[in-house]
């Protein structure tokens, strides 16, 4: 049969219709599978089968067509038929009607798949939707191209300023500075920095700098095909407007491409000149670049650098903000004495906002600042200021985090969010995400990785490392001998590291070897005598050890440096000492003074900070046979943790667990609240700090007087021994163990 009678018996026999109407209602199967399995949780392997099904079937239904043959008698095989009695064309002509309705249901279900399934996944997951949007960009560190490479602070700074110029417009979101300068000179696929980074473009460029020439090179690259969107080459005289029109010329392209509008406020902001002198600008970008270490050589150096910038221009407000911030640094990283560090803060702060009132650098200070001196209300205030004026800059999204309080949840972890979205590779954004992570989803393996990320990028971080022994030490892990050998290997590695000393403190707390706490407290005295880490460390260990007199002398020698305000910030430690020394209208009158927000026009219970506060106040109410009052709060107690724990799912038991304690501590359950303390401790491995929380709250003194007690005590103390045992087995072997804490 030659290829002409092939092609017209293929065609009487209605091979092509057939495949068509096959191909089109294929598509048509394929499609409403892919699209409404997900929505019924139906397994991926499903629709993998659907398609292979419909691709087999297709060769089979071209065959069949050509093999058979549908008769006014039935199916019959096309051989047997004779063709003058052939009825194909008839055939052909209902085909016709079904291509033509397959086709008009698969126009229907296209129809259907873009306006209601689309709006389906955008609503599901609004917030992945906002990350791939054309207005997210990262801006890579531009390339130092000049022959002298100590003006790569210039190159990096240049990229800095276009960062936070574009982090100031709202409708942007701009991938924060740590996350973006990972990639400094890695020559890394520009799909795989966007996936990671969570952006759709970036802005990458260079810098050359010669005499008093400048030329910046800028592109703005489309991530998911690499298409170059604009591309620019300034080629001007080194002067600071110069410098400042090129910064503003960019953010302009970017936004234009970006298809961003400006609202009048960033139009403002976007075309202010900070000074107008070339060399405070280099200074400034020298000091800036070099801080960014955060180590205390490097904080010393940049605050010189500041000072320079500022006798160089008196006028240049975003020096003094940032000079301002470098002490608070100075104090956490390095030995400036606290009066000093409030002093120099507070001086530069007032300049940076006489001189600029719309400063968001001065205003994050001023959090700061507020913070030191337990000024919460003022923090929260100036904490959303700055984030009015830079609702992109991940720093100031991360700080407005921490301060919105616990009565403030949704918000505060809708910025933590946020936070980790546009600075992902922040240090310690990606630190208070992975703690959300763990106290609050449960997704412990997420956080453990995030954590292990951490410490691979930053191995001197040491909050990484203390939310990762964290982890360890308790649920679902409990594992306090490996948390300890892994902090103590941080600390061997960074021996002047006061945050890691306090971590292998408060794990060793955990196993009553408290000589190792009192080692590491006198060390970070010694090492830090300006700072209070080792005095907090050391009324961590008088408190465990039931020396409330040592407890109120370091809380007296805090009191006079800090001032009366600093109470608030040890009301539990401050109701020890009163109920120890039976002093129970003191008691009440700590919580009032600490909590007179809530206390002072008692309301219902809203939220777990309130339910905890009440817990420690009720104690003082039974002691001074105040009864009634006391069963009014744990009526209150009841009602809200009842709620609270039936709203809560079965994969929650933990969490149930968790809530049920206050439960049995408010009603004196005690048998149940052992019961329950045992669960924790054996099943979920929930081992941190327990025995610390017998010594030293307060709510549990009740519960130790009790015949439930000690019985669980003796389990849980046997359970700790043996890790006990292998803490003290591997300092030995690392030759760290000294004799005399064998008395202990």
């Amino acid at each position: 049969m030659d290829l002409q009678r092939l092609f017209q018996e293929l065609k009487r026999r209605n091979v092509f219709r057939v495949a068509t109407a096959y191909a089109i209602a294929g598509w048509l199967i394929i499609q409403i599978c892919a699209t409404t399995f997900p929505f019924l949780n139906l397994p991926e392997w499903l629709i993998t089968a659907v398609i292979v099904f419909v691709l087999i079937g297709f060769p089979l239904s071209l065959i069949f067509a050509w093999a058979f043959e549908l008769t006014p008698e039935g199916l019959k095989k096309s051989e047997e038929v004779d063709i003058t009695e052939s009825v194909t064309s008839t055939t052909g002509k209902k085909l016709n009607g079904i291509i033509i309705g397959v086709l008009s249901v698969a126009l229907f279900f296209v129809l259907v798949e873009r306006i209601f399934f689309a709006k389906a996944s955008i609503l599901e997951d609004s917030e992945q939707t906002a990350i791939v949007e054309t207005a997210s960009i990262a801006v890579l560190p531009f390339v130092n191209m000049s022959s002298d490479t100590e003006n790569e602070y210039f190159s990096d700074g240049l990229s800095e300023e276009l960062l936070n110029a574009l982090a100031k417009v709202e409708d942007m979101q701009v991938a924060g500075r740590t996350s973006s300068f990972k990639f400094k000179g890695q020559n890394e696929n520009l799909i795989e920095i966007g996936a990671e980074l969570g952006v759709a473009n970036i802005l990458e460029g260079s810098v050359r700098k010669s005499g008093n020439r400048l030329r910046i090179t800028a592109q703005l690259i489309r991530v998911s095909d690499g298409f170059h969107m604009w591309s620019e080459t300034y080629d001007r005289e080194f002067t600071v407007d110069n410098i400042f029109d090129i910064q503003e010329e960019i953010s302009r392209h970017v936004m234009e491409e970006l298809k961003v509008r400006l609202l009048p406020e960033e139009e403002v902001q976007l075309g202010e000149r900070p000074t107008q002198d070339i060399e405070a600008y280099n200074a400034y970008l020298a000091a800036t670049q070099v801080g960014a270490t955060r180590r205390a050589a490097d904080l010393e150096k940049a605050i010189e650098l500041y000072q320079q910038a500022i006798r160089i221009d008196p006028t240049y407000a975003e020096a003094y903000a940032k000079l301002a911030f470098t002490y608070r640094l100075l104090h956490e990283f390095g030995d400036l004495p606290l009066e000093e560090m409030k002093e120099l803060m507070k001086e530069n702060i007032d300049k940076a906002m006489s001189l600029n009132e719309n400063l968001a650098s001065a205003y994050h200070a001023q959090v700061n600042l507020d913070g030191i001196n337990f000024n919460r209300e003022n923090a929260l205030k100036n904490a959303r200021k700055a984030y009015a004026l830079a609702p992109n800059d991940a720093t100031i999204v991360n700080s407005l985090y921490i301060q919105l309080g616990n009565d403030e949840l949704e918000e505060k972890f809708r910025m933590l969010k946020k936070a980790y979205r546009l600075d992902p590779l922040s240090s310690p954004i990606a630190t208070n995400y992975s703690n959300y992570l763990i106290q609050q989803e449960n997704k412990f393996e997420e956080a453990s990785k995030i954590l292990d990320g951490i410490i691979a990028r930053y191995p001197d971080y040491a909050p990484a490392y203390e939310k990762k022994a964290w982890l360890l030490r308790d649920t679902p892990y409990g594992e306090l001998d490996t948390a300890f050998e892994f902090a103590y290997e941080a600390y061997q590695k960074n021996p002047e590291g006061i945050n890691l000393m306090f971590l292998v403190s408060d794990i060793a707390r955990d196993v009553d070897l408290i000589p190792i706490t009192y080692e590491m407290a006198d060390r970070m005295i010694e090492l830090y005598p300006n700072n209070n880490a080792g005095f907090r460390n050391k009324l961590q260990s008088h408190l465990y050890e039931g020396d409330f007199e040592k407890v109120e002398e370091i809380l007296s020698q805090f009191k006079e440096l800090y001032g009366e305000e600093v109470k608030r910030f040890f009301i539990a430690q401050e109701s020890y000492i009163a109920y120890q020394r039976e002093e129970y209208e003191k008691g009440l009158e700590i919580f009032e003074y600490g909590y007179e927000d809530f206390f002072a026009e008692p309301t219902q219970i809203e939220n777990g900070v309130q339910e905890g506060r009440v817990r420690f106040y009720v104690i003082f109410l039974d002691k001074l046979g105040r009864t009634e009052e006391a069963q009014e709060w744990r009526d209150q107690v009841n009602s809200y943790m009842t709620n609270e724990i039936s709203s809560m799912s079965d994969e929650e038991e933990y969490n149930k667990l968790d809530k049920q304690i206050d439960l049995h501590l408010i009603n004196s359950d005690f048998e149940a609240l052992a019961e329950t303390l045992e669960k924790l401790h054996f099943e979920f491995n929930s081992k941190a700090n327990w025995p610390g929380i017998f010594q030293t709250e307060i709510v549990f003194f009740p519960f130790k007087e009790s015949e439930y007690y000690q019985p669980l005590r003796n389990k849980i103390d046997a359970d700790l021994a043996e890790m006990r045992t292998n803490i003290i087995e591997y300092l030995k072997a690392e030759g760290e163990w000294k004799e005399e804490w064998e008395e202990n």
